[in-house]
């Protein structure tokens, strides 16, 4: 296969599950803590979804059900604990900003072997990290 036959670029819209007993705790972290836009959408599930834009276009959105990983216990993670799905990585201008918001928060964070950057378990297990807007890396 020669370059530019496949695939060309990642889509603006990330779609994640997330088990109902977290959806409150879920839903402030990014609304009240880490102050984004988020707003429910009613399709007709037991929850409705939750979808977070975000100014240059792209969002992410959340689908609450029973089906989505348990979210591993306790207070602490780490790597071995982390859930192993999709990661997400989130860019804004305030990281130092950020960080300090999602420590305050009480926002499990952790360390992955392979990288340099600290990571961030949200309600529900998903993995995330924040990174500058002009961040370019792997």
């Amino acid at each position: 296969m020669e370059q530019g036959e496949g695939l060309t670029a990642l889509g603006a819209r990330v779609h994640i599950f997330v088990r109902p007993d977290a959806r409150e705790r879920f839903t402030a972290l990014f609304r009240d803590v880490l102050l984004c836009n988020v707003i429910e959408r009613e399709f007709g599930l037991s929850h409705p979804i939750v979808l977070v834009p975000f100014p240059d276009g792209s969002a992410f959105s959340v689908e609450f059900t029973e089906l989505a990983p348990e979210d591993p216990a306790g207070t602490t993670i780490n790597d071995e604990q982390a859930f192993h799905g999709a990661w997400i990585e989130f860019r804004t201008d305030d990281v130092d900003g950020h960080l300090k918001k999602l420590r305050e928060a009480g926002i499990r964070e952790f360390r992955h072997p392979g990288s340099t950057h600290v990571y961030f378990s949200a309600p529900g297990g998903q993995v995330f990290r924040l990174l500058d807007v002009a961040y370019k890396g792997p």
